[in-house]
């Protein structure tokens, strides 16, 4: 391979290892989302595991409360996966990662006050086998993509008693998902095009509130994404993906308790994410990427603006990340993210300033 394979071979693995950090904290309930990326790997075997560190500067207030009365507290999540070639132009990933993710905390006194709870944690965790299949078509390669995962799904949050009290509610549930795509690529010029479709997931959690057998049912929704990059200078390469997720089926949360129903009301609409953005490596060791991305709040705007429930407005990113090859076989990776979160208010009456969402992601990969 001459030396500007070389070289937009190295980008277009990298780009690959930038999403996790460019969509932190993105609409709806979405941690790290769905990343299949690995599967085209040029290696035979490779495996991968990284994390991100999300910080969530944003405040929320009311009037007629002292001070914050909700804040979003810091989260990580986490991916890693595995990729091996089964014959010739065919493969299969396993994976394990965090789709999913949200958290909310409350004072005590306020979410007693508005019957909420007084802090909320959602998290998921996909267990996946995807395989691809391709066929030579002209210059390059077509595959069709399909595969299937296990899904958990967990709840914890605490109900408000008194003003000053309150009890853990617990439940989480497993399930099982699909998805299916297809992708083109043509390896000299770091060219690759990919859709992907992901079956919405549902799920039936169990657990236990005031002492007792809690339940509730919810659907995780589907999304499709396409993605694309191609080399467009030695050692350069450009980037770019639009993603539609389906939130607007996930409206609230009931869980059912001895106690009554506990609602969570969300009324999202569907989320857009749009990212684009530039690669280049510096030399066969190093290589950076860059990247633009806006993400669509999904909560619902009504009259004047003003959300029907939920604090997700639009958010706009930077990202940076870089990768670094210790030996022909093992590869570090790492980036950084800055997002602004929008002002608003909503029908409960609660308001915010603009926020901010700084996160780090650190990772390795092997291959052989």
């Amino acid at each position: 391979m001459n030396t500007k394979r070389r070289l937009i071979a190295a980008v277009a693995g990298l780009a690959a290892t930038l999403p996790l950090v460019a969509g932190a904290h993105a609409g709806g309930l979405e941690a790290n989302g769905y990343d299949w990326d690995q599967l085209f790997d040029p290696a035979p075997y490779s495996a991968k595991a990284s994390a991100t560190y999300v910080h969530i500067d944003k405040n929320v207030t009311r009037p007629g409360f002292a001070g914050t009365v909700s804040t979003t507290p810091g989260r990580v999540h986490y991916n890693t996966g595995f990729k091996a070639d089964i014959f010739d132009m065919a493969s299969c990933l396993v994976t394990v990662q965090n789709p999913f993710g949200s958290d909310t905390s409350r004072t005590n006194a306020y979410a007693a006050s508005t019957t909420q709870a007084v802090s909320e944690s959602i998290r998921s965790t996909d267990t996946g086998l995807t395989c691809a299949v391709g066929a030579q078509v002209g210059p390059g390669v077509i595959s069709v993509i399909a595969g299937v995962s296990a899904q958990n799904l967990d709840y914890q949050a605490a109900a408000p008693l008194t003003l000053t009290t309150s009890t853990p509610i617990s439940i989480n549930g497993w399930s099982t998902g699909w998805r299916a795509g297809l992708a083109y690529e043509i390896p000299e010029y770091a060219l690759r095009v990919s859709a992907i479709y992901n079956a919405p997931v549902h799920y039936t959690l169990n657990g236990t509130a005031y002492g007792g057998a809690a339940s509730a049912d919810v659907t995780t929704p589907q999304s499709f994404e396409v993605r694309g990059q191609t080399g467009i200078a030695p050692g350069w390469l450009a980037l770019g993906s639009v993603k539609w997720m389906d939130w607007s089926t996930l409206q609230r949360l009931t869980v059912n308790t001895i106690g009554g129903p506990l609602v969570s009301a969300f009324d999202y609409r569907d989320g857009w994410t749009v990212t684009a953005g530039v690669g280049h490596a510096v030399n066969e060791q190093l290589s950076v990427v860059g990247t633009l991305s806006w993400d669509r709040g999904t909560s619902t705007p009504g009259t004047n603006d003003v959300l029907t429930a939920g604090t997700q407005t639009d958010r706009y990113g930077v990202a940076l990340g870089g990768s670094y090859n210790l030996s022909p076989n093992v590869q570090l990776t790492g980036g950084v993210s800055a997002s602004l979160l929008g002002a608003g208010s909503n029908a409960r009456g609660e308001r915010w300033d603009t926020g901010y969402v700084y996160a780090v992601s650190g990772g390795i990969k092997a291959s052989f």
